[in-house]
Formats: structure tokens, sequence, C-alpha cells
């Protein structure tokens, strides 16, 4: 799922985008990955 994050991000703002997130903003990249899992987890 981490991968499939990170490559929606990446189309849907620009490359990077995530391991950006993760390091300017720790706790948001961790929200939104783990609203992302929640939200398309089998």
């Amino acid at each position: 799922m981490y991968e499939q994050f990170i490559e929606l991000t990446n189309q849907i703002f620009w490359e990077g985008y995530a391991e950006q997130l993760a390091q300017e903003n720790p706790v948001k990249f961790q929200f939104e990955l783990n609203d992302f899992i929640n939200t398309y987890q089998n």
C-alpha cells in the first residue's frame, strides 16, 4: 500500500511530493498515508 500511495500522490501532485511531505511534515504524511490505507484497503 505504501508504494501505491507514493505512486498516486506523484500522479496527483508532482514527482517526489510524498517524499518531500514526509521530510517537511511527517505528521501530515502519516495522516495522509493512514487515510489512504483506510480508504483503499481490501
